[in-house]
């Protein structure tokens, strides 16, 4: 936003196709341009969450980095909460949920999710258990980018739709054109996921993972390298992930995002915990306190 202000003469605001604004300054507020390309005022821009119910969903206990990057991570996430994880750059918040994950080693700790244990010697012991990944980088580790929007969406999910190990072409292209107009991907099943914007590229991500209906997802930085409209989109998703039951773990960089989304924060440092904050006692001064902390 601060670019546009700076380079441009002139501003013209665009909004699922259609002109919606003009403007002959481009010495407009980032929050006018910003309901201009949403919809919504910049404070509706996150949604409202309800109350997280009693029922603990995923349970971590005593996590240990097999690499060092963590130590002694401990926290619950019940029902219908969402739960942020802040912390400056190199507190081992990427490394925490890949290894909850299954993606990288533990050396000690336990994760449960509906209180069951979990033996993660990989991210399919996760996955089957209920607990997926959105991951921090979207095209080396999210989607396969030279395939198809219906290649990538289906795939995670063959054994699901085709028991039998046989999905017949046509009910393949119609399944995945019903699944990329759920998550509003833009240019449709055939696309290739390479010609997608980020904004769509990560709704393709999350879109595999949901019709899975995972009992806890874990979104890191979800929100990295996309538009403000798409924003907006993720963020209703997380809040209908919550609604529907899910336990939702968001890690991001952004703290305005952890703040406006999680019902309560836990902030990281060095590998270590430095505490969790409720909702109405988090704010940008007492993370970064904590954050900062050696």
């Amino acid at each position: 936003m601060a670019e546009i202000a700076q380079i441009a003469d002139r501003i013209v605001v665009l909004r699922d196709g259609q002109q919606v604004a003009q403007h002959d300054d481009a010495q407009v507020s980032p929050d006018v341009l910003v309901q201009e390309m949403v919809g919504r005022s910049v404070e509706r821009l996150y949604p409202d969450l309800l109350p997280p119910r009693d029922e603990v969903v995923l349970r971590v206990q005593g996590l240990t980095s097999a690499e060092g990057r963590f130590a002694d991570v401990s926290f619950e996430v019940r029902a219908g909460e969402v739960f942020g994880i802040a912390g400056i750059v190199g507190a081992g918040r990427t490394e925490l949920v890949r290894s909850i994950f299954g993606a990288d080693p533990l050396s000690e700790g336990t994760v449960e999710v509906d209180g069951a244990p979990l033996r993660l010697t990989g991210p399919a012991d996760a996955i089957r258990a209920g607990l997926v990944l959105v991951p921090e980088d979207r095209k080396s580790q999210g989607v396969i980018v030279p395939f198809t929007v219906a290649d990538n969406l289906l795939l995670p999910n063959l054994k699901e739709l085709a028991p039998s190990g046989n999905l017949a072409p046509g009910k393949a292209g119609r399944l995945a054109q019903e699944m990329s107009e759920r998550a509003g991907v833009k240019g449709g099943a055939k696309a290739l996921v390479s010609a997608l914007s980020g904004g769509n590229q990560q709704k393709v991500v999350l879109a595999k993972w949901l019709e899975r209906q995972p009992r806890v997802v874990m979104l890191d930085e979800p929100t990295r390298g996309i538009d403000v409209g798409a924003r907006a989109g993720i963020y209703e998703t997380v809040s209908d992930l919550a609604a529907a039951g899910s336990a939702v773990v968001v890690v991001s960089s952004d703290l305005e995002e952890v703040l406006g989304l999680a019902h309560r924060v836990l902030v990281m440092a060095d590998g270590r915990v430095r505490g969790v904050l409720e909702r109405d006692r988090a704010d940008a001064e007492s993370v970064m306190s904590l954050a900062t902390t050696s």
